[in-house]
């Protein structure tokens, strides 16, 4: 919210999207799991898979900001 300026209420918007989207993914996700014969037990093992997949997408983006702050913010001494 401190990086959109004066379009706070799109990001407000755009992070509830994600959510939904994300919501809807988890539920296809454990549906096609269902679907394919692994009963109703596979669906812990398709949301812990997403969330592991969150993890490393939460882990590349802190990679990336710290690198980006590193290039950008240091000041030789």
């Amino acid at each position: 919210m401190d990086v959109a300026g004066d379009a706070q209420t799109v990001a407000a918007a755009l992070n509830h999207s994600a959510f939904n989207i994300a919501n809807a993914l988890g539920a296809w996700a454990g549906g096609i799991a269902i679907a394919m014969g692994m009963g109703l037990r596979s669906t812990g093992w398709v949301g812990a898979m997403l969330a592991c997949g969150g993890i490393v997408v939460l882990g590349i983006s802190v990679l990336v900001e710290n690198r980006s702050r590193n290039l950008g913010g240091a000041q030789p001494a």
